[in-house]
């Protein structure tokens, strides 16, 4: 949330204090296709290795500035905040009555600040504007995984960066206001090594012990990304 504060925060004060022909600025939200957790990757059980929880489809809030450098080019630099949460049986621990299967909190944030350059197509008229696209983009990433109260200490959150496409139409019904709705396909994948803060922490009210602070987890946000806003020219 911290990343996404600040890119939004700059993006609107940019904009409050420099306004200049040619920008716009768009605030929708966004739907995405799919989510998974490898919670296990790297473990030598296959059944386990192999295992997924699957952290199903994710909405979330988006801004955009906008800046068009001609009739048929605009630049955009975007950024969005997801977050998804979820209870599964997938932990071993030790404890006073031994060995015992335990829940895990598992989740994510996913924070992309991204740089696109869409084209409109030539059939566009001046209020329906039709683009496709091309961009790249950080990823700020970080694991909300939760055994007995036990968090990721180092390695649990990760910048990475990737490439997407988008399409999309705008439709104008004032002059300098109207939708847009648009479609960006990418399929960022992150890895995350680290160790525990603790190996020992209170499940029930019972105190059980980490068989290891190895931490280890692979992220997965799959398909296809669908957004709808308002747009400001401004």
């Amino acid at each position: 949330m911290k990343n996404f504060l600040i890119a939004a925060i700059a993006i609107t004060v940019s904009v409050a204090i420099y306004p200049q022909q040619g920008f716009s600025l768009s605030v929708g939200a966004g739907y995405g296709t799919a989510s998974r957790l490898i919670p296990y990757p790297w473990v030598s059980d296959f059944d386990l290795r192999e295992a997924e929880v699957s952290l199903g489809s994710f909405v979330f809030p988006q801004i955009s500035l906008g800046y068009s450098f001609s009739d048929g080019i605009e630049g955009v630099i975007s950024v969005e905040y997801a977050t998804k949460k979820s209870e599964f049986y997938g932990q071993t621990v030790d404890s006073e009555a031994g060995t015992i299967f335990i829940p895990v909190k598992d989740g994510y944030t996913f924070v992309p600040l991204e740089l696109t350059l869409n084209y409109t197509l030539p059939f566009s008229t001046e209020q329906i504007r039709v683009f496709i696209g091309g961009g790249g983009g950080l990823y700020f990433t970080s694991s909300l995984r939760e055994v007995a109260g036990i968090k990721p200490g180092s390695g649990g959150s990760k910048t990475g960066y990737g490439i997407h496409i988008v399409s999309g139409i705008d439709y104008f019904f004032t002059r300098n206001a109207g939708l847009s709705f648009s479609m960006k396909f990418r399929d960022p994948e992150m890895e995350f090594k680290g160790s525990y803060e603790s190996v020992t922490g209170i499940h029930n009210g019972m105190p059980v012990r980490l068989g290891s602070d190895l931490f280890n987890q692979k992220l997965s946000l799959e398909g296809t990304i669908f957004f709808l806003g308002l747009k400001v020219k401004l």
